[in-house]
C-alpha cells in the first residue's frame, strides 16, 4: 500500500513540476518575451517524457510561429516557420480533438502561411527567385495542408486549387532555372485544363519540355489540350515543330515533312517547308550534285502550299523557281 501511495505521490510531482514549466512557457508568452518563452519550451521538448504531449507542441508553434514573424531580416540561424509548422503538425497528431487550436480557428497555420505568402511575393518582385519558390512552396504546402483538414478563419477558406499560387510557385522555379521542379506545378494547372487567356503559355511550356526529353506522349498530351482549350492551330502547329537550329537544314526538313504527314492541309506549314526548300536549293557557290532533285522538291512543296491557299507570297516563291528554271535552261543552251 506505501509503495502505490508513494508511486501516485512521484506520479503527480512530476505532472506538478511540468505544467509549472508550461505555466513559465504561458507566462513568457503573456509578456512577449517570445526568445525566453522559446529557450523554456526547447527545454521541455528535450526530455523525452515530454515529447508526447501536445500542449508543448502546441506552444513551440506558437512561438515559433512570432518569432518568424518578428525576424524582418532573415537572421534567425534556423527555419523558425518550418519548426512552428511541424510543430502544430505535431499538436494535432496528438491532440485528434485539436482542442487548442480550435479555440483561435487555427490561426497559427493561416498565420503561416501568410508570412510564407507574403515572403514569396516579395522576393519574387525583387527577381530573388531561387528564395521566392522556396517560400512560395511552403505556403503551398501549409495551404494544401489546412484544405484537406477542411480547415477556415473568418468564413475564409483556401480553394482546392489556388491557381494563383500554384502558377506564383511555378513561375519563380522555372525562373530560378529550376525546370524540372516546376513542370509538376505547371501540369497542376493544365491538368485541371485553366482556360484563362493568360494560361496559354503554360500548356505551350509543358509541350515544349516534353519535346525537348523526347516523350512524344507527353508532349501531345499537353498540344492536345491547348489546341482543345486555345483553338489557335498554326500556334500549336508551330509549337509542335520545335526549336530546330537554322543551321540544322536537314533535321528541319526531315521535321517539315514528318509534320506535313500529320497536318497535310496546313498552309502555313506547307508554306514554311517551300520556303526552306527554295532556300536550300538556291543558295549556293556551287550547285549540289543533287540540283535537279533539290528542284523537283521544291516545285512539289510550292505546288502543294498554292493548291491549299493562292496567296500572293506563295505565287511570288513559285514565280522565282520558274525563273530559275528558265535561267537554268538558258545557261544550258
Amino acid at each position: 500500500m506505501r509503495k502505490l501511495l508513494l508511486s501516485v505521490l512521484l506520479a503527480t510531482s512530476i505532472t506538478t513540476v511540468f505544467a509549472q514549466k508550461l505555466d513559465d512557457v504561458q507566462e513568457k508568452i503573456s509578456k512577449g518575451k517570445y526568445d525566453e518563452a522559446k529557450d523554456k519550451i526547447d527545454k521541455v521538448l528535450a526530455d523525452p517524457k515530454n515529447a508526447t504531449n501536445a500542449n508543448a507542441w502546441y506552444y513551440k508553434g506558437k512561438i515559433y510561429t512570432e518569432l518568424a514573424r518578428q525576424d524582418s531580416t532573415g537572421s534567425l540561424a534556423y527555419d523558425a516557420q518550418k519548426e512552428a509548422f511541424d510543430a502544430f503538425k505535431k499538436y494535432q497528431e496528438l491532440d485528434t480533438k485539436n482542442t487548442m487550436m480550435i479555440l483561435d480557428q487555427n490561426v497559427g497555420l493561416f498565420s503561416l502561411y501568410d508570412l510564407y505568402y507574403n515572403q514569396g511575393v516579395k522576393k519574387y518582385n525583387a527577381k530573388d527567385y531561387a528564395i521566392a519558390y522556396d517560400k512560395m512552396k511552403n505556403a503551398l504546402a501549409i495551404e494544401n495542408y489546412v484544405t484537406k483538414k477542411g480547415y477556415s478563419y473568418n468564413g475564409f477558406s483556401f480553394p482546392v486549387l489556388d491557381t494563383q499560387l500554384v502558377n506564383l510557385t511555378a513561375s519563380a522555379a522555372y525562373l530560378a532555372k529550376k525546370e524540372d521542379e516546376a513542370i509538376p506545378y505547371f501540369e497542376q494547372l493544365a491538368n485541371a485544363k485553366i482556360s484563362s487567356k493568360e494560361y496559354r503559355e503554360i500548356y505551350a511550356l509543358l509541350a515544349e519540355y516534353y519535346l525537348k526529353k523526347n516523350n512524344s506522349e507527353k508532349a501531345d498530351q499537353y498540344l492536345a489540350l491547348g489546341r482543345q482549350l486555345f483553338p489557335d492551330n498554326d500556334y500549336w502547329v508551330a509549337l509542335e515543330f520545335g526549336n530546330i537550329p537554322a543551321s540544322d537544314t536537314a533535321k528541319r526538313l526531315a521535321r517539315y515533312e514528318q509534320m506535313l504527314q500529320k497536318h497535310p492541309d496546313n498552309y502555313a506549314l506547307a508554306l514554311d517547308y517551300a520556303t526552306e526548300l527554295f532556300n536550300y536549293t538556291y543558295t549556293y557557290d556551287k550547285k549540289p550534285a543533287d540540283y535537279t532533285a533539290r528542284q523537283e522538291r521544291v516545285q512539289n512543296a510550292l505546288t502543294k502550299a498554292l493548291s491549299l491557299q493562292s496567296t500572293a507570297f506563295a505565287n511570288y516563291i513559285m514565280s522565282q523557281h520558274l525563273y530559275n528554271q528558265i535561267y537554268d535552261l538558258d545557261d544550258a543552251l
